[in-house]
């Protein structure tokens, strides 16, 4: 079974953040189209000092494939996307910006 793993990092995006989820989220059917049978989306909030982790938090309590991890202080992007790759499940790994 192929996994997709989605990495999305993000620092103030409270604003962004969502409208990104969603789409990323529309496209798990597609996904089965092309052999993906899974999917997980990851955002790695860095520290931010909005709601962006408030907003990706409710997204998450109601799809099972969103994880939301948090990095305490604002790292950089650099770091934020070695956290995702890092905890990412998918034997296929891509990512997009939040912005």
């Amino acid at each position: 079974m192929t996994m997709l793993s989605i990495v999305i990092p993000a620092y103030n995006e409270e604003n962004g953040i969502k409208e990104i989820m969603e789409r990323v989220l529309a496209i798990r059917e597609d996904l089965k189209k092309v052999g993906v049978e899974e999917m997980e989306l990851l955002v790695v909030n860095d520290g931010s000092r909005d709601k962006t982790a408030d907003v990706a938090n409710s997204i998450a309590a109601q799809d099972e494939c969103v994880r939301v991890i948090s990095h305490p202080i604002n790292r950089g992007y650099g770091a934020a996307l070695k956290t995702g790759f890092a905890s990412a499940k998918g034997e296929l790994i891509g990512f997009l910006d939040a912005d």
